[in-house]
């Protein structure tokens, strides 16, 4: 079929039919592609329609022919660094592939980011099927790969966990272990801002041109009061450098508030200066037990990392971590309007 058969029109938060049928979308797109991942948590889709991303500009716009949802496209706009880049993640619904879908949202997200005065245009995808390929004839390239990894905490070896972690407290000797749930810890609020703004400079990012973001406290606050709306669970750990009272090392896990049995690993960082004392490891494990502990439910734990980050990879697959796909981050020129 023809795509200017397609009516296509922004999705608006007082449109609960609208907003219920893009997530009907993805989460169609995400079982037939990767039916192995969770689904996205209802709550957190529609709340974030409330409370958005506190850095970003997000708008989703929904495709309709003859009025039935055939598919929908997510833009988000940075507003405080990355000024001329836009993210685009597409969701066809699979009776409806090959048909000029994707195409026509395609052109719509291009023409509201161009709009916007952006000139880049980046988006994830697996790396190997169905959206590659069209990210490639649009005129993107994969400019880094990361890898996702599965924890299946029914085959975590504990004895070997707990090897793990004795050795590392006696390399970390000089610093102290500290926990939080749910909340944010203003006690170390600003060496948290200063980690996570270092988290892109030191992460590997390949080909991929992206400005590394500037977090501050305000904006670690105003991010933690959206994932208390979407009703997410974090859990998080870090090491405290005793001597300076700095802390230096942070990692972070999330659970959905509608999808209790999975979690996402999420960030670890370690300062540069304080590297080499297993800290990563320590906050890492230490924050499993936490977290098998508060959640009884949970069973796997996804996790990505650069493919070309061995550090944090040997980390992880000491802990039982294993290799499940790998995925693209594509980028390229925002083309000029036709």
């Amino acid at each position: 079929m023809s795509p200017t058969t397609l009516e296509i029109a922004e999705v608006r938060a007082d449109d609960p039919a609208a907003v219920g049928a893009v997530y009907d979308l993805l989460d169609a797109a995400l079982r037939a592609d990767r039916p192995e991942l969770p689904p996205m948590c209802r709550y957190q889709f529609e709340r974030q329609f409330e409370v958005p991303p506190p850095s970003l500009k997000r708008s989703f716009h929904l495709a309709l022919r003859s009025d039935e949802p055939v598919g929908a496209v997510q833009l988000d706009l940075p507003f405080l660094d990355n000024l001329d880049k836009a993210h685009v993640d597409l969701f066809v619904r699979p009776d409806a592939r090959r048909q000029g879908v994707a195409r026509a949202l395609y052109t719509r997200a291009l023409t509201a980011a161009r709009a916007d005065g952006r000139t880049s245009v980046l988006g994830f995808s697996p790396a190997t099927d169905g959206p590659s390929g069209f990210a490639s004839a649009a005129g993107l390239r994969n400019g880094l790969l990361d890898a996702r990894r599965r924890l299946d905490l029914a085959g975590v070896d504990d004895a070997a966990l707990d090897a793990m972690y004795a050795e590392g407290l006696t390399r970390s000797a000089g610093y102290r272990l500290v926990q939080w749930q749910n909340r944010l810890p203003e006690e170390y609020i600003e060496d948290i801002a200063a980690l996570d703004s270092s988290f892109l400079a030191e992460t590997p990012m390949g080909e991929i041109d992206y400005e590394p973001e500037k977090v501050d406290a305000a904006r670690l606050r105003r991010l933690y009061r959206a994932f208390d709306a979407w009703g997410s669970r974090r859990y998080e750990a870090g090491l405290v450098h005793e001597a300076s009272g700095h802390l230096v090392a942070w990692t972070a896990m999330r659970v959905a508030r509608t999808v209790d049995w999975h979690c996402w690993q999420l960030i670890t960082l370690v300062h540069p200066a304080h590297r080499g004392h297993r800290l990563g490891l320590v906050a890492k494990i230490a924050n499993l037990r936490a977290l098998r502990t508060a959640e009884p439910a949970v069973t796997t734990v996804d996790t990505f990392n650069a493919a070309d980050n061995p550090y944090m990879i040997a980390i992880n697959e000491a802990m039982g971590f294993r290799f499940r796909d790998d995925w693209a981050n594509w980028q390229g020129p925002l083309p000029a309007a036709a």
